[in-house]
């Protein structure tokens, strides 16, 4: 969300004042900033300054850096982690799987949110590791890093993307998980340098900026929802409409047929800039990690459907990864659903969504994976220069069928 695009403040900072809109970049100082209310007034005072910290030996992740005085750390090794702040949600913002009404916003033609209800912006340390020495798996982890050599296209011409990088995207897809089908439905590009001049790509689409707190981009109730609307004519805020008409991407007459088998829905997520990225990078969270109990569902109002994305309060289970200096020829797939996701497999709302059961010889269900989402997030990467330039992004949506 754009709105949701400028909560940028001081990394490594443990905590700020909250309100019921998400904290905006200070444009003043453009090294500090201070939650606003809805009113637009400051709360409370400026960031203090960061007070020199020791770096402390971490666990699993490595090696913490913390954030000292007077410039960046330094850039940290494969298996080494940064101390970077996270925009989660407040203790006392309502949780669950399901929808509760109380937190909500509405999204217009353009992509862009309006107020935030119910929501509690709350920043908090977490270790982030460089996660270059390791192996991950959509399948056990939520997401994976892959070399994929592309193309160089604009990335800013919606139709260009729509004929040219979609196909792409679903054949990368195919490749990593070996899915019988792939069918690619919506993408946003990111760079904050566009959205802060207002500006807008080629075909008049929204340009967002990086999106800064942790969320999933579906819930129990949206994935399955989004699946049959792929089944039925675009929406108005359907990238597609422009290709298909009111021309279903699905055949409606199978889609509960796949519905009954295992699907997902999964992101192609890209550096679109010719230089490696350097500034606010993407991280993401092992599936697995993530105790259902601190989920918060969001629900976006369009002018035609309701979505729900998941929000989070912070856990000290959470185990967050990224990949710094990222180029155009990687890709990363992270996982926003999946039908076989173990977490969900009791759930009542999944049911008849890819719930067949796969019974093992002790009863135990053979055909579920490890990892049914990934909370992800842009940050503050306290190892980045400051001259480094804001990093530019595409990311396009898969639902995928096996």
């Amino acid at each position: 969300p754009a709105s949701l695009a400028q909560a940028v403040l001081a990394p490594g900072r443990a905590q700020v004042e909250t309100s019921h809109t998400p904290p905006r970049q200070d444009s003043g100082s453009g090294s500090q900033a201070v939650a606003m209310c809805t009113d637009g007034h400051a709360e409370g005072e400026p960031p203090k300054k960061q007070a020199k910290t020791t770096p402390s030996p971490g666990k699993e992740l490595g090696m913490t850096w913390g954030v000292p005085e007077g410039g960046p750390v330094p850039a940290p090794k494969p298996g080494e982690a940064v101390l970077a702040a996270m925009t989660y949600q407040g203790d006392d913002v309502p949780r669950g799987l399901l929808a509760s009404g109380q937190v909500r916003t509405m999204r217009d033609g353009s992509g862009s949110d309006g107020e935030y209800f119910g929501c509690d912006f709350v920043r908090r340390d977490v270790l982030v590791t460089n996660g270059r020495d390791r192996e991950f798996t959509v399948d056990s982890h939520g997401f994976t890093l892959t070399a994929d050599k592309v193309e160089r296209i604009d990335y800013f011409d919606d139709e260009r993307v729509l004929k040219d990088y979609y196909p792409t995207c679903c054949e990368l897809v195919k490749r990593l998980t070996g899915a019988s089908e792939v069918f690619a439905f919506d993408h946003n590009v990111r760079s904050k340098t566009m959205t802060d001049a207002k500006e807008k790509s080629k075909g008049g689409s929204a340009v967002q900026g990086p999106a800064f707190v942790v969320h999933n981009d579906y819930s129990v109730t949206s994935a399955p929802r989004r699946v049959l609307d792929l089944a039925k004519a675009p929406k108005v805020n359907d990238t597609l409409r422009k290709v298909l008409g009111d021309q279903p991407l699905i055949d409606p007459s199978t889609v509960e047929e796949k519905l009954k088998g295992r699907w997902a829905l999964i992101n192609v997520w890209r550096n679109i800039k010719d230089t490696p990225v350097q500034k606010l990078p993407l991280a993401i969270c092992e599936g697995p990690s993530v105790p259902l109990e601190d989920v918060v569902t969001f629900e976006i109002h369009y002018a035609d459907r309701v979505g729900e994305n998941y929000f989070a309060r912070k856990s000290s289970e959470h185990r967050w990864f990224y990949f710094p200096e990222m180029t155009t020829h990687e890709a990363i797939l992270l996982k926003v659903w999946d039908s076989r996701g173990a977490a969900f497999a009791d759930h009542p709302a999944a049911a008849g969504g890819g719930g067949g059961a796969a019974a093992g010889a002790g009863g135990e269900r053979s055909d579920l994976v490890p990892a049914t989402f990934s909370l992800h997030s842009a940050f503050e990467d306290p190892s980045s220069l400051p001259d480094a330039e804001d990093r530019e992004s595409i990311e396009v949506r898969t639902v995928v069928f096996w």
